[in-house]
C-alpha cells in the first residue's frame, strides 16, 4: 500500500461494523504530489481492505468518486448485509373462527332475530385453511466480512381434527363434506355434517339453515323455521313453525301447527302426534295421531298405537293407510285418500303427449342434420357451420329434455303399478263422516265399522271385515 494515502484518505467504520464511509482529501500530501494520480481504483480498494473494509464495497460509487473528483466529503462506500431470521410457519383460516351470534340491529332500528349466525358453514372440497411454511432466513455479513448467522423459523405441527383432507404438500386443507366448521380451543379443526342445537329454536337462535343433519335438543317455537339437507331430529315439540329436511324428520314429542305450521321431508316422517299442520313426505309417515291436518305422503301411512287416530283434515298417500281409529263419534268430516291419485293419471297423459311431440321434433332434427352432412362444398362455409352448430345444440338440449320427461313418466308409472292395490286398514273403529277415495273411487262411511279393510275390488270401494 502506498504510504502517502495515509495522509489523504480517511475511513470511518460504524460501531456495529455494518457501514463504512470514505473520505478523500483534495489537499496534496506533504511532499507535494498531485492527488489525482494517487487516487486510483486499485489503490483505494487495497487501502480499504488494509483498513478492515473487506465486504459490501460499492465499487461503482468508488469509481464515480475517483473519476468525478468527489473529494472533501464522506461517502457511504460499504454496507454490510444484516442477517434475516426465518419466519415461523403459520395457518391462515379461510373461515370465521369466531361467530357473533348476537341479533343484528337493522337500519330502521329494529332487531333481526331471524338471521342469526349460529355456525360457519362450508361446502365439500372447499379450501378452509392455508399453511405458510417456515422460512430458513438468510445469513449476513458486516463490512469486515464477518459472517452473521440467522435463526431459522419453526414449522407448526399439522392440524388435527376431523372432516378434512390435506394436499400432498401439506399446505392446503379442504373440507371432506358439506356441513359446519369449528376451530376448537386446542387449535383442532372439526368439520361435521351434524348441527346440534342444545336448547330451543326460537327468536334468539333465528332460523336454521344447514347442509347436513340437525339435532334440536329442545323445542321449535312459533315463527321459526328449519331447513336442512340431511336428517332432522327434534327431541322436543314443534309449534307453529316450518321445517324441511332432505332426509328423515323425527319429532320425539309432537306438533301443534296452529294451521300455519308445516313439515316437508324428502324421506320419512316420524312423530308422536300432529295437530293442525301441513305435512308432505316422499317416504313413509308414522304417528300416533293426526288431528285436523293436511297430509300428503308418497309412501305408506302408519297411525298406530292404542289411540292411533286420524280425525279431521285430509290424509292422502300413494300406498297403504293403517290406523287404529279413523273419524270420531262426533262425525267430524275426515278425508282419506289412498292409491293412485286422479291427478297422477292426468300428469301421465300430459307427459306422454309431450314425449311424443319431442320425439317428433328430434326425428326431424336428425333428418336435417343427415342432409346437411351430405353437403361437401357449401357456398357459404361460415353460414353452414353456424347452422350445423345450432342443429347440434338443439339436438343436445331436446335429448336431455326428453330423457328428463321419460324418467318422470317411468317414475309415475312405477307408482301406479306399485300402489294400484293400495288399501286402508282400520284396526278398531271407522266412524261415519269419513270420506274415502281409493284409486279415484269414492266411498262415504255412514256407519261405524270395527276392524275392517277398505280396498278397490274392481270398480268400487268395498269394506271387508278382518275377522
Amino acid at each position: 500500500m502506498d504510504p502517502r494515502l495515509e495522509e489523504s484518505v480517511k475511513i470511518l467504520i460504524s460501531e456495529d461494523s455494518m457501514e463504512a464511509k470514505l473520505y478523500l482529501s483534495s489537499t496534496p500530501p506533504s511532499w507535494g504530489d498531485d492527488v489525482t494520480s494517487l487516487y486510483t481504483f486499485d489503490a483505494i480498494m487495497e487501502f480499504l481492505k488494509e483498513n478492515g473494509v473487506k465486504a459490501g464495497i460499492d465499487q461503482a460509487l468508488l469509481k464515480s468518486i475517483i473519476i468525478n473528483k468527489l473529494y472533501d466529503t464522506y461517502h457511504l462506500i460499504a454496507k454490510g448485509r444484516p442477517a434475516v431470521n426465518g419466519k415461523d410457519g403459520f395457518f391462515t383460516y379461510l373461515f370465521k373462527t369466531e361467530i357473533d351470534n348476537k341479533p343484528k340491529v337493522q337500519a330502521d332500528g329494529s332487531v333481526d332475530y331471524r338471521n342469526i349466525e349460529m355456525y360457519e358453514s362450508v361446502q365439500k372440497d372447499q379450501e378452509v385453511v392455508t399453511y405458510t411454511p417456515a422460512t430458513k432466513g438468510s445469513f449476513g455479513f458486516d463490512v469486515k466480512n464477518k459472517f452473521l448467522s440467522c435463526i431459522p423459523g419453526k414449522d407448526q405441527s399439522p392440524l388435527k381434527g376431523e372432516g378434512f383432507y390435506v394436499s400432498e404438500d401439506g399446505n392446503h386443507y379442504y373440507s371432506n363434506l358439506t356441513g359446519k366448521i369449528e376451530l376448537f380451543s386446542d387449535n383442532s379443526l372439526h368439520i361435521t355434517n351434524t348441527l346440534e342445537i342444545k336448547g330451543d329454536v326460537d327468536m334468539t337462535t333465528g332460523d336454521v339453515v344447514f347442509g347436513g343433519d340437525v339435532i334440536v335438543h329442545g323445542n321449535v317455537m312459533t315463527g321459526t323455521s328449519i331447513r336442512c339437507k340431511g336428517n332432522l331430529t327434534i327431541l322436543g315439540s314443534v309449534e307453529e313453525a316450518n321445517i324441511y329436511a332432505g332426509g328423515t324428520i323425527e319429532i320425539k314429542a309432537g306438533m301443534q301447527g296452529g294451521t300455519k305450521g308445516s313439515v316437508i321431508s324428502d324421506c320419512d316422517v316420524w312423530a308422536k302426534f300432529f295437530e293442525s299442520a301441513s305435512i308432505h313426505c316422499k317416504g313413509d309417515f308414522h304417528a300416533n295421531s293426526i288431528m285436523n291436518c293436511d297430509v300428503f305422503c308418497e309412501g305408506n301411512i302408519y297411525v298406530t298405537g292404542r289411540f292411533g287416530i286420524i280425525v279431521g283434515g285430509s290424509t292422502t298417500c300413494s300406498g297403504n293407510i293403517e290406523a287404529t281409529i279413523i273419524g270420531n263419534l262426533s262425525e267430524v268430516k275426515t278425508m282419506i285418500n289412498a292409491g293412485t291419485n286422479p291427478n297422477t293419471i292426468t300428469e301421465i297423459s300430459a307427459l306422454e303427449a309431450d314425449i311424443k311431440e319431442d320425439e317428433g321434433k328430434l326425428e326431424k332434427l336428425h333428418e336435417v342434420r343427415k342432409k346437411m352432412v351430405q353437403i361437401t362444398n357449401p357456398t357459404d362455409a361460415a353460414k353452414f357451420n353456424e347452422t350445423m352448430e345450432q342443429i347440434e345444440t338443439s339436438i343436445t338440449a331436446l335429448s336431455a329434455q326428453l330423457k328428463e320427461k321419460t324418467t318422470a313418466l317411468n317414475q309415475k308409472l312405477f307408482l301406479i303399478s306399485t300402489y294400484s292395490s293400495s288399501k286402508i286398514i282400520v284396526q278398531k273403529f271407522l266412524y261415519p263422516g269419513v270420506y274415502v277415495t281409493i284409486n279415484g273411487l269414492h266411498y262415504n262411511s255412514r256407519d261405524t265399522f270395527t276392524n275392517v279393510t277398505l280396498k278397490d275390488t274392481g270398480g268400487q270401494v268395498q269394506v271387508i271385515n278382518n275377522f
